[in-house]
């Protein structure tokens, strides 16, 4: 059947098809889902994680100048939301102190510090803030989905095909689950889709250049949120001139265009070059370094993939290209996505390293492939609903895995537990905690004091850079690098210079962290010299995942995604501070 002559298409009157009310419905029910999870009924204090925390941070510290953490792409246009954020949160601050009294020009400055001050407190509350940006523009882009698929041509994609197509694509797991969490794959994705379907589905009139600026425009974006969707571009570029017309001069044109919208939507390519440059390598390499008993990473596809209740929509992969290179139209457009999708697929699981943020460009692609596998089976069986059936099942199986993860989240945080124990001992009480701890509860002055002082110790900072390079580092480093390496150091500074100014003494716990690897964060303690001064009584509680003979205080060791965490007591009279 998939061989049929080219013209042949069942017959469906449009008047037969759901209503488009049916199409915004289902993302209503996408964007529903964020919201309830996020709002209503989220985890114990929400998503928080490392990328949450270094995306806020980078924002709220670009009022000071500083040079934006998470350069290696996780999120940078959100960087610039909670820039905005914390200038309105600082607006109002303003305004409050001008009601109450004098104000002066030192004051505003103030006001800045104690507003920084307060969200290094508390992360979640601008987290959430940040969160709600996040879903408003996923669901705009949604709807914009929406608006393409139904006024598409009929000859570039069947009207019976433009619900199963939306459902498929709304109620995704990246779209449930990523959303609510200020990460780029949400939004990654769902600009990945919005481009992808005006390059499949969209008009492009001769020497109009309109709709290709805005793709674009788009595949800047998306590049500034995850790039590796930069491993796509056979299928973006290629595809988007081949509906243009093939020419050199519109190739070029296509490059220098997208450069020019690049450096627009990352302004740090112009201010921080060696910075960037200094993250893509390190990601690259970090990516294929080790080594492997097989051509693939059966690790991963075992303990990722094989388990996961989507693991059976792999099978329809293969029906899906078949089906969209026999109804397709535009058959170069057909070969580069599903050829861009093996070798991607290829090189993804040929990686030593691979995590389940590596593998969406592979989900955002196939998602195609599995509404034209529907479609398919509705030309095989001449019944239409072979394929909302096929798409039901697709969704459910998304929505399912989603709920999964959710269920897992909701239960209660060991994580938390520890945080809000940690509130409840004594001021300035010596405390030696996992590395995992750090930045979420506030400590005393005096740990403050002591982590500025190891940040700015050159000679722990040397130690980190010879463990970086692996030794081969001189000791007189070219300053192009030390800049390239030091943003991580000169954002840690500002804050603990803004947290031990305005921390109270004899207020917060005296917090140190352990680390195995304590040479890549200046502060952290190496964790066995750390446990042999523990033993010694230099630290009065050790709070850590192992269990270790010594007297339990505490344990948190229910079932949580965040594992167990145990605190002990040293054995020995604690030493004076």
């Amino acid at each position: 059947m998939l061989s049929s002559p080219p013209s042949s298409r069942l017959s469906v009157s449009t008047d037969s098809l759901p209503s488009s009310w049916w199409s915004y419905l289902v993302v209503g029910l996408a964007i529903g889902f964020t919201l309830w999870i996020s709002f209503v009924q989220p985890p114990d204090r929400g998503y928080f994680t490392t990328d949450e925390q270094f995306i806020a941070d980078s924002g709220v510290f670009m009022l000071y100048g500083a040079t934006p953490r998470c350069l290696d792409w996780p999120g940078i246009p959100m960087v610039l939301v909670f820039y905005l954020l914390a200038l309105g949160q600082c607006a109002i601050n303003l305004v409050g102190a001008a009601a109450s009294g004098g104000l002066s020009a030192v004051g505003v400055f103030e006001v800045v510090d104690k507003t920084a001050y307060v969200y290094l407190l508390d992360r979640v509350p601008l987290i959430v803030a940040g969160r709600l940006v996040q879903i408003l523009l996923v669901g705009g882009l949604l709807v914009w989905c929406v608006r393409i698929i139904h006024r598409a041509n009929s000859s570039l994609l069947p009207p019976v095909l433009q619900l199963p197509l939306i459902v498929v694509l709304c109620l995704h797991y990246d779209i449930l689950t990523s959303t609510p969490v200020i990460r780029p794959e949400g939004l990654a994705y769902a600009l990945f889709a919005v481009a992808s379907l005006l390059i499949l589905f969209g008009e492009f009139p001769a020497r109009s250049w309109r709709l290709p600026a805005t793709v674009l425009l788009l595949i800047a974006l998306l590049i500034s949120h995850r790039l590796l969707f930069v491993f796509t571009f056979p299928f973006l570029l290629g595809g988007l001139l081949l509906r243009m017309g093939w020419s050199w001069q519109r190739a070029l044109s296509l490059v220098g265009t997208l450069l020019v919208f690049m450096l627009l939507t990352m302004p740090f390519l112009w201010t921080d070059t060696f910075v960037l440059l200094k993250a893509f390598a390190g990601g690259m390499l970090m990516k294929v370094s080790g080594t492997q008993t097989s051509f693939f990473n059966w690790d991963y596809i075992i303990s990722m993939v094989l388990p996961a209740p989507t693991v059976w929509q792999l099978v329809l992969l293969p029906i899906g290209a078949l089906a969209f290179w026999r109804w397709y139209p535009h058959k170069g457009v057909a070969a580069l996505l599903i050829g861009n999708l093996l070798l991607l697929t290829i090189s993804i699981f040929h990686s030593s390293t691979i995590y389940i943020t590596h593998t969406l460009p592979l989900r955002t692609m196939g998602l195609f492939l599995l509404a034209y596998a529907g479609y398919g089976l509705y030309q095989v069986t001449k019944q239409r609903w072979t394929l909302y059936g096929l798409a039901t099942l697709l969704a459910v199986s998304q929505i399912a895995e989603s709920i999964l993860l959710e269920a897992d989240l909701l239960r209660p945080s060991t994580f938390w537990q520890v945080a809000d124990f940690l509130k409840k001992l004594p001021a300035n009480t010596p405390v030696l905690i996992e590395a995992d701890f750090d930045n979420v509860t506030p400590r005393s002055q005096k740990a403050l004091l002591r982590e500025l002082r190891a940040i700015e110790d050159q000679t722990l900072t040397q130690v980190k850079y010879d463990r970086q390079f692996g030794g081969k580092i001189s000791t007189t480093i070219p300053i192009a690098l030390h800049t390239s390496l030091a943003e991580d150091d000169r954002l840690a500074v500002l804050q603990r210079q803004v947290q031990a100014q305005y921390t109270p003494p004899n207020t917060y716990v005296d917090l140190s962290y352990f680390s195995p690897n304590a040479g890549f964060v200046n502060y952290f303690v190496d964790q066995k010299t750390s446990f042999a001064d523990f033993a010694t009584g230099r630290y009065t509680y050790l709070i850590t995942h192992e269990q270790l003979p010594y007297t339990k205080v505490a344990s948190f060791d229910q079932p949580s995604h965040s594992g167990a965490y145990y605190v002990y007591k040293t054995p020995a009279q604690p030493q004076r501070p």
